[in-house]
């Protein structure tokens, strides 16, 4: 039996007034062009528990929270409305995230503030996602449960006219393996789940194509943020695998080690993940289903396709990790994800070095 739970977020896409009413803190990326009398400017880069703390704290007496920026800042909005009604929530983050990269929302009070979100990327699909990320000891965590969910999120066009071109096709990207890794990361599901997904692949293949031929219009950077919603709102992930989508999981590591942008490392480990299921590993996914998954959207054969499709969109990744660096990756993801935890379990550490290493060997 397929159950999809409905989620709480009412989305808002296309041009948005802000009309809120009652008492309204927005809080803002500095790196924004937004003008709001009396915004809160909070740095993004900066996504501690502290930092955290310190959003929840400027939440004043206000009825409405409204964030606006990139994935780092909507998360910590929506991690501050949490602390915000149960402020020992953060000292539980902070020891649950120094065992595990994936920390598991305890029961606790719901948000009593409406939280708005309005992103100014494209791709993560924070805006209406049960999951934050939160920085722990230097490394990326994820926290994860329903209370996460904002009521209301906003896909104005707008406010991501000035992001630049590469980072809206990395977007895409992004929501693009949201689908597909977890697809070809277990057995086949079927229905409806599999006819969305297969529609949402399609259509993000459509406007990242668009988007590499410099047909960049409000239009296309609207439709591709609904994409992104859809992909976490819809049917498309319903009956899949928990943790399916090992290449997330590496790839986080391997930014982290590196300094460089997710989806950069992302670019650089899928070939070799998918090399692995393709050639039978079933611990990385099953061949059969990344296979059909491609052909929704290829006729070449996956791994050849992918990084035709990367060349395409101009997103090949310029990195080449060093033996301390693989090895650096390999040791935090055992730690955070690997041992007895789902993300990694059943890899060791030659396994994941292994994969690192691929990357590199294919990149050169």
């Amino acid at each position: 039996m397929l159950t999809r739970q409905s989620t709480p977020t009412t989305v808002h896409a296309g041009s948005w007034p802000a009309r809120l009413g009652g008492r309204v803190t927005w809080l803002v990326d500095p790196n924004v062009r937004f003008d709001v009398p009396g915004a809160i400017f909070v740095d993004p880069g900066d996504s501690g528990v502290d930092a955290v703390r310190a959003v929840a704290a400027s939440f004043g007496d206000c009825d409405t929270v409204v964030g606006v920026g990139g994935g780092s800042l909507l998360d910590l909005v929506k991690l501050a409305s949490l602390v915000d009604v149960d402020p020992g929530l953060a000292d539980v983050l902070t020891s649950r995230g120094r065992r595990a990269g994936v920390i598991p929302l305890p029961a606790g009070p719901s948000p009593v503030r409406r939280r708005v979100l309005v992103p100014t990327t494209i791709g993560t699909g924070v805006e209406v996602s049960s999951v934050a990320c939160l920085t722990v000891d230097g490394g990326k965590r994820l926290v994860a449960g329903a209370r996460l969910r904002p009521e209301a999120a906003v896909l104005d066009p707008a406010r991501t006219a000035s992001l630049p071109a590469r980072l809206l096709r990395e977007g895409v990207l992004e929501a693009l393996l949201r689908v597909l890794g977890p697809v070809a990361g277990g057995p086949r599901v079927g229905g409806l789940p599999d006819a969305e997904a297969a529609m949402l692949a399609r259509e993000l293949v459509a406007v990242g194509d668009r988007f590499a031929a410099g047909d960049v219009t409000a239009d296309g950077r609207l439709h591709a943020a609904e994409l992104s919603a859809a992909t976490h709102t819809g049917w498309a992930l319903v009956g899949r695998k928990p943790y399916a989508a090992r290449h997330w999981y590496l790839a986080n590591e391997l930014s982290t080690v590196l300094g460089v942008r997710k989806m950069v490392a992302t670019a650089h480990v899928v070939p070799v993940v998918w090399e692995r299921i393709l050639s039978g590993d079933e611990r990385f996914g099953v061949a059969d289903r990344l296979a059909e998954a491609w052909r929704w959207i290829s006729e070449l054969p996956p791994v050849e396709g992918f990084r035709e499709l990367v060349r395409r969109w101009d997103l090949e990744p310029a990195v080449a990790p060093t033996r301390q660096e693989i090895a650096a990756a390999t040791d935090n993801a055992l730690r955070a994800w690997g041992g007895t935890l789902p993300m990694l379990a059943g890899l060791d550490a030659d396994d994941i070095a292994g994969i690192y290493e691929g990357s590199v060997a294919c990149s050169t």
